[in-house]
This record gives C-alpha cells, structure tokens and sequence, in this order.
C-alpha cells in the first residue's frame, strides 16, 4: 500500500515538472519568436516611413514653390505698375517744364517732339526726335528740354531730326552764351564738356572780370543760333589756363540731360 502510494506521488511529481518545463521552454521561444517579429517589423517599416517622410517633404515643397511662384507674379506686377507710374511722373514734369519754356518765347518759332533714338553708345553726344522738314524744324535751332538748353539741330530729315548734345566730346557748335557778373556781362562759347565735373566748358571770354561760383549763364542769342535768354546753367568754377592768357568756366547744366524724352525745338 505505501509502495502504491510511492509511485502515484511520483508519477504526479514527474508530471508537474515535465509541465514546468514545456511551459518555460515554450514561453522562451514565444519571447525569442516575438522578438525577432519585432526586429523584422522594424526594417520592413523603416523604408515605408521614409517614403511616407519623403513624401511629406516633397508635398511641402510644391506648397512652397507654388507660392512663391505666385508672389513672384505678384511682385513684379507691382514693380510694373510702379514703374509705368513713375515714368509718367516724369514724363509730365518734363512737359510742364517744356510748357513754361513756350510762354517764355511766344514770338519765336516752336516745334515740339518726342526722342524717337538714344542708343548707349552716342548717349552723351545725339539723339533723335520725330519732327523735321514737314514740321517746320530747321538746322538753325536749338533743344530745350527739363528747363533748359541741351543742344542744336543737326541733321533735318522729312519727319525727323538729329540733336547734337552739349555733352558730345565733339561739340564743335559754338554756342555763344552770356554770363552774368556784379560789373556786368560776359560773353563766351561753348566749346565743350567735362565728364569729371558734368559741367560743359565756356571759353573765348571777351571779358577778365572775376566771374563767381554761381552766376547764372544763358544764351547771348548771337551768331548762327539767335536765340537769347535760354537758360544754360549756373558757374561752377573758374581755371586759367598754363598761359595764363585765356580762361576756362565750368558750368553746371540746367537741364538734366541723362532722362530726355520729350524736347522743344526754337528757332528765329
């Protein structure tokens, strides 16, 4: 009887650990299995975030370059706008000047008109205007324009003409202009231009009075281009030359002549 009770307590002993075991085996594969579905879920999933990310950034960036195409747009028909605005700014300025400078010579011939030709290369020496023989311009007249005398008819063609500027290297007019002194009055020609001190240069004086910074010069309205009282520009300085003889005035021009646009043509 105790010999049977032996073997059933054993049977059961035996049976318990054999349970215990497969339970502990078995759970460790389940953590081993669970741990490399873990690792492989993680490398499958990292290339599908990534395109997810790539996707994300790439969506931002059309977002982006769309919008700031549209500001673009935006801008630049602004600065259009307010180009177009400003240039009729001073187109307006230019022909209200050019309008006083009429009342000023009522008696005289008149011919006003548009620059048609400006290029870079001869910016400083001509320009073009679309008035000519059929409007009545002639080779005797000089250009006005932004308040003051810029330079004399040249060539005349049927429905244009060609400006010789005061600021041409080559200024070979001889404009006679007349200069304004405490003592009185000095006549002299224009004979050129200095682009170091923008300022077109007088000489030929008859006079050895003192000629101050400031005096007003203008037209003497002798020689071929009659045409007195136009407003050249006022004294900037006085230099003699190395012979001590003959005197040089640098005058600053009245007019602006680097924004021409409109241009009024007189003549006697």
């Amino acid at each position: 009887m105790k010999k049977s009770k032996f073997v059933v307590m054993a049977t059961i002993l035996i049976i318990v650990t054999s349970v215990l075991l497969v339970s502990t085996r078995s759970l460790g594969v389940v953590n081993k299995a669970s741990n490399v579905v873990s690792v492989l879920d993680n490398i499958v999933s990292k290339p599908f975030n990534f395109l997810a990310g790539v996707k994300s950034d790439l969506t931002d960036l059309t977002r982006t370059y769309k919008e700031n195409k549209q500001l673009k747009k935006a801008l630049f028909k602004m600065e259009e706008e307010l180009a177009a605005s400003d240039s009729l700014k001073d187109e307006n300025s230019q022909l209200r000047q050019l309008l006083e400078m009429k009342n000023l010579y009522e008696s005289k011939k008149k011919v006003s008109a548009d620059v048609v030709s400006r290029i870079p290369v001869s910016w400083l020496a001509e320009l073009t205007v679309n008035a000519g023989h059929q409007n009545g311009v002639q080779n005797t007249m000089l250009a006005v324009a932004n308040g003051g005398l810029i330079g004399s008819v040249k060539d005349v063609a049927s429905h244009s003409s060609r400006v010789n500027l005061l600021t041409n290297n080559k200024n070979i007019d001889n404009i006679s202009v007349r200069i304004q002194t405490d003592t009185g009055t000095i006549y002299g020609v224009i004979i050129g231009y200095s682009k170091e001190k923008t300022a077109f240069i007088i000489s030929q004086l008859n006079s050895s009075d003192i000629i101050k910074e400031g005096a007003k010069v203008v037209t003497s309205g002798l020689g071929t281009y009659n045409i007195p009282n136009i407003p050249v520009g006022t004294v900037l300085s006085v230099t003699e030359k190395s012979d001590h003889l003959t005197k040089e005035v640098f005058v600053k021009p009245s007019a602006d002549l680097t924004d021409i646009r409109v241009v009024t043509l007189v003549g006697s």
